[in-house]
Formats: structure tokens, C-alpha cells, sequence
């Protein structure tokens, strides 16, 4: 599995392909790393300008090896005043000098690092989005809905923490860390040594804690998607929930899913909590160690006051970095956690796209000659030795008991799935010469459900592919499904918002405007699954005169799951355990009385 190899991956290998998407802002980072190493700067000779105060107020006239000390005493004129009076005057102004580089330099480093974090996760986000837009079938339907809404969603944003607040962080600590550490290697390098003997200590505290950090983010992504789809799931069926008593039965799940995420948002909290501390700790025994050494007589003779102050200062500033970096650690592994699902759904295979082949229009001749095929992960043949033929302009209905293979049959025909034996054919050449996108032009789709989406009823209508169709065209697919006459009582009429799944709609207006899109798109090949369910009786009658002149001309597949509709099709193809047992009109099967006579009988007894 993709998800796997993922996983094995080491922090930094993931961390890298992370960063590759900075490339193309490079400009962005170079500005934010300049930002942050004045800011650093800054932090240095803040505690060097602490030096040279002290050695001036001391009146020892020592200059000590500070670097301001030295810039001011072959740069600055003292003018007959003593060291105290000098200093008077310069370290205020440098103080103020010093000031506004290192907030100029923080500025610059925070604002482009989120430039480049932004447009990172904005990127990740889309081509995330467009892998699910390419996924192969199997993926929306071996996968719940809301745990997919999570990647985009939950993970997107934990990604968010590593690319903006851990990489600013890493890298404005990381070069203030650099340039304290520098400094003390310059005043004395063998009492830095000293301090930074910790090192190994707090690197192993950081590495030990890490790896919980990464399971237990792990957790909480799956968590997370619980929670997601509890949630999508009861808003989706808001009124089976309520009508059927369900409320209980949701809250239990919902709050089994929450506990879940608590425990583990908990269990990662404890961690994070408990290594600040202990990093802290060091560092204390640490600078004790340090100050303990520093104030012993062979040392301080090599040393002014003020610079033993100033490197005492450093190091005490060595704190707040560490303790930051440290703090990332949580932030970081969530990230990159999230991030190892989300390149896992990016490295899936796409849908296979097919061959070149691409026509203007399609005549309709459907042939399926040995087709067989089985869903991924299962073992039961949901077609067997499937043959058909389907001549150009020809109306088959496919009915038959509910998983005899009818919905399956229409997947493969719109290449939503690849036959696993066996060809299907359109116009004599096999689907899988023709360019997937080309080969979908030629098919118009209505299914029982109509899914529209959250937009306005042109836009529903003119979605797509034929979103450019002149608005006479849309108006002609209006008028032939129906649909004028609800449309005009709409607030807003054809401007008018749709809710969520076509909310504020009754089921047979739904069904209207999706098969007004069908005729908008005025394919040559029109697949009709049961389209006139939602509506009552009169609208019914209305709709089938109009969807008989829409038919004609054209090759329809109609999924049959009343006999009343299968009736006026030229064609019957009764479907039982993914073969087709009997095929001809409706006279005939009545006549012949085999399943599609039994299927007839209990629907008149019904």
C-alpha cells in the first residue's frame, strides 16, 4: 500500500517533499530567512550592548571583546568624556538602533515565512482536491464521505501548523540559536563547550517524545475522521434520524467518536506537557553548571565584568529557543502525520484515462460481449459472462431483483470501472480506446436520486461541460423536462440559491431540473435510472410525453425498477445474478413466463 511505504518514511525524507512545494516561492523564503537572521542579530547585540555598559559604568576602561564595544571605540570620538559619560549618550541610541533592526527583522522573516506557508498549503490543498477529482471509483465507495471531507479538511490544517507556525518558528529560533551559540563560542569557547555538553540530553528527550507525538496524531487524524463523518452523516439524514427515533443511536456513535479524540488529543497534550519541563530542567543544570565554572578565579581573570555578563546573558537567552523548538515538536508531528495521509491519497493511482480515440458524436450502437467484473475487495462476481447489444436509437429498460447487476452494468457502460473479462463497445470500438473524457460527452446521466449542488438553478442546469450553452438552449431543457412552471414561483427564478443537495426542493423538482441538464447536454447515449419515481401521477404523465420526444433519436438505457416503466421500452433485458436470463418486449416475457413473468405478477399484486 501507498499509505504504508508513506509511513515508513523518516521525518525528514517527509518533511523534504513537504518543503519541495516552497521551491517555487524561493524569493519569499530568501526575504523571511534575511528577516530572521537581523532579527538574531539583534538578539546578540542586545546582550553585547549589555557588555559594553557595564564595562563603561565600571570605569576599568576595559573594552573587553565585545562587538559593539569594539565597533564604538574606533568609530565613536569620546570627546574628552569619561567611559560612563559616553555610554550615556551611545547606548541609548544604539539601544534604539538595535531595536528597530530586530523588529524590522521579525517583521520580514513572520510575514514572508506566511507568504510561502500559504501559498505552500494552498497548493497542497488543491492538488489534494484534484486527486480526489481523478480517484478511481472504488475509492468514494470503499471510503466513508466525511473521512475524506477530513483529509481536505482536518489534515489540510494540521499540515497548516507545520508549514506555518513550525516552519516559522524552526526557523526563526533555529538562527537565533546559531548566532547566540556563536557569540559564546566567540567570548569563550571553552565554557560554551560546557553548556552545550547538554545537548545530547535534550536532543534524546526530543527524539523519544517525537515518536509518541507521531502515533499519537496518527490517532487523532483517524479520530477525527470518526467525527467527520458522524457529523456529515446525521445532517444528511437529518429526517430518517428523527422520524425513526435515531437520536440516541447518533449521539452514542457522535460521543463514542469525541471520546476517542479526547483521549488522544489528551494523551498528546500529557507528552507535550511533560517535555517542556524536562528540556527546561537541563537547561537549568546546565547554566548552574555553567555560572559555577564562569565564576572560578582562572576564568574570571580572562574575562571583563561585562563580559562575563553579556555571556552569561547569551546563554541564559538559550532558553526561549530551545524551549520553542522543543514546543514545535507536537505541532511538527501532527503535521507531518497529517501529511503522510494526504501524500498517501495524492500517490493513489488516478482513474485510468483510456486511449486517444475522440469523436464529435456517437451513433449509440452498445455491444457487451463476455463482460465480467468484481468490485475490489470482494469475491462475488457482480457480472458473469455478460452479452448484450444495444442497437442506435434503441430503448432498453434493465430490470430485475435488486443486485442482479443492472447499477453495475451502467458503471462499466460510463467506464466508472474497467471489466475485469470480456469487451464492451461503442460504435464497434472498445471503450477503452476512447479518451474517458470524450467517451463521457456521449452519455447523459439521470439517476433517482438527482444530486444537485449547492448553487443557483442555472448553474445546476448548465453545470460543467455545457456551463457555456446559450441561455435559449437552457430554457428549450427547461420547458422539455417540466420544470418552467416551479421555476418561475422560486424567489429569484432561475438565479435562485439551491440549498445543500437541492435543499428547499421537493423530490420530483429535483429530478426536473437533473433532467434538464440531461437534455442540455443532449448526449446521443441517455441512461435513466427510474428518472420519473419522485414525481406524482400527473407530473409523471407530463414528463414521459416530453422524455419521449427527448428519446427519440437517441440509445436509452432505463434501470427499470417498476414494471410500468420497462413496459414501453422496445426492449426488456431481464438481469439475475449478473447475467441477462431473458430479453424481448413486454409481451413476450409475459408470455414466457419466467422471471420477468414473476416479477410482473407480485407488481400487479403489490
Amino acid at each position: 500500500m501507498v499509505a504504508e511505504r508513506q509511513r515508513s518514511q523518516g521525518d525528514w525524507q517527509l518533511y523534504r517533499r513537504l518543503l519541495s512545494y516552497v521551491v517555487p516561492y524561493w524569493y519569499l523564503f530568501v526575504l523571511s530567512t534575511g528577516g530572521f537572521v537581523l532579527y538574531s542579530l539583534g538578539n546578540v547585540l542586545l546582550a553585547d550592548l549589555l557588555q559594553y555598559l557595564l564595562d563603561s559604568v565600571s570605569g576599568s576602561g576595559e573594552q573587553g571583546r565585545g562587538l559593539l564595544s569594539r565597533v564604538i571605540a574606533h568609530t565613536v570620538e569620546d570627546g574628552g568624556r569619561t567611559p560612563a559619560e559616553l555610554a550615556r549618550i551611545v547606548v541609548p541610541v544604539t539601544l534604539i538602533m538595535v531595536t528597530l533592526v530586530r523588529a524590522a527583522g521579525f517583521f520580514a522573516g513572520s510575514y514572508f515565512v506566511n507568504c510561502v506557508a500559504r501559498n505552500l498549503i494552498h497548493e497542497l490543498r488543491c492538488r489534494l482536491f484534484d486527486s480526489l477529482l481523478q480517484a478511481p471509483s472504488y475509492e468514494f465507495e470503499s471510503q466513508a464521505q466525511g473521512k475524506l471531507v477530513s483529509k481536505v479538511t482536518f489534515n489540510i490544517e494540521q499540515v497548516t501548523g507545520a508549514a506555518t507556525r513550525a516552519l516559522k518558528t524552526l526557523l526563526r529560533e533555529s538562527l537565533t540559536l546559531l548566532a547566540l551559540v556563536s557569540y559564546m563560542l566567540y567570548l569563550n569557547w571553552r565554557l560554551c563547550l560546557l553548556f552545550l555538553a547538554i545537548v545530547p540530553a535534550i536532543a534524546w528527550v526530543v527524539t523519544l517524545v517525537g515518536k509518541r507525538f507521531r502515533r499519537y496524531s496518527r490517532r487523532i487524524q483517524v479520530s477525527m475522521g470518526d467525527v467527520t463523518q458522524v457529523t456529515a452523516e446525521t445532517i444528511r439524514n437529518i429526517q430518517e434520524v428523527r422520524l425513526y427515533g435515531g437520536e440516541a443511536t447518533q449521539r452514542q456513535q457522535f460521543r463514542r467518536a469525541s471520546s476517542d479524540n479526547r483521549e488522544q488529543s489528551l494523551k498528546l497534550a500529557f507528552a507535550e506537557a511533560l517535555s517542556t519541563p524536562i528540556i527546561q530542567l537541563l537547561l537549568a543544570l546546565s547554566l548552574a553548571a555553567l555560572i559555577w565554572f564562569a565564576l572560578s578565579p582562572q576564568v574570571l581573570t580572562g574575562f571583563s565584568a561585562g563580559s562575563l555578563v553579556a555571556f552569561l546573558t547569551a546563554a541564559a537567552q538559550l532558553g526561549k529557543p530551545v524551549r520553542q523548538l522543543s514546543g514545535i515538536q507536537s505541532v511538527l508531528q501532527r503535521g507531518l502525520a497529517a501529511a503522510e495521509d494526504v501524500f498517501a491519497q495524492m500517490d493513489e493511482s488516478p482513474e485510468p484515462t483510456g486511449g486517444s480515440l475522440r469523436i464529435e458524436r456517437a451513433r449509440g450502437d452498445l455491444a457487451l460481449r463476455g463482460v465480467s467484473f468484481c468490485y475490489p475487495d470482494s469475491d462475488h462476481l457482480a457480472l458473469s459472462e455478460l452479452n448484450l447489444e444495444i442497437a442506435a436509437g434503441e430503448t432498453l429498460a434493465l430490470v430485475g431483483p435488486s443486485g442482479s447487476g443492472k447499477s453495475t452494468l451502467v458503471k462499466l457502460l460510463a467506464r466508472l470501472y474497467e471489466p475485469q473479462t470480456g469487451t464492451i463497445t461503442l460504435d464497434g470500438r472498445p471503450l477503452s480506446e476512447y479518451a474517458v473524457d470524450n467517451l463521457r460527452q456521449q452519455l447523459g446521466f439521470v439517476s433517482q436520486h438527482a444530486p444537485l449542488f449547492h448553487d443557483t438553478v442555472y448553474n445546476n442546469i448548465a453545470y460543467g461541460a455545457i456551463a457555456k450553452a446559450e441561455r435559449s438552449r437552457v430554457t428549450s431543457a427547461i420547458q422539455a423536462a417540466h420544470a418552467q412552471e416551479f421555476i418561475d414561483r422560486l424567489p429569484r427564478g432561475l438565479d435562485t440559491d439551491l440549498g445543500d443537495d437541492g435543499g428547499g426542493l421537493s423530490g420530483g423538482q429535483r429530478q426536473r431540473i437533473a433532467l434538464a441538464r440531461a437534455v442540455l447536454k443532449d448526449a446521443p447515449v441517455l441512461i435513466m435510472d427510474e428518472a420519473t419515481s419522485g414525481l406524482d401521477s400527473a407530473s409523471r404523465a407530463r414528463l414521459q410525453e416530453a422524455m419521449n420526444a427527448v428519446m427519440r433519436g437517441r440509445t436509452v438505457v432505463v434501470i427499470a425498477h417498476r414494471l410500468e416503466i420497462a413496459q414501453r421500452a422496445d426492449r426488456i433485458a431481464v438481469m439475475d445474478s449478473g447475467r441477462v436470463v431473458e430479453i424481448g418486449n413486454h409481451r413476450e416475457l409475459v408470455e414466457r413466463g419466467g422471471l420477468y413473468h414473476t416479477l410482473w405478477q407480485q407488481e400487479e399484486r403489490g
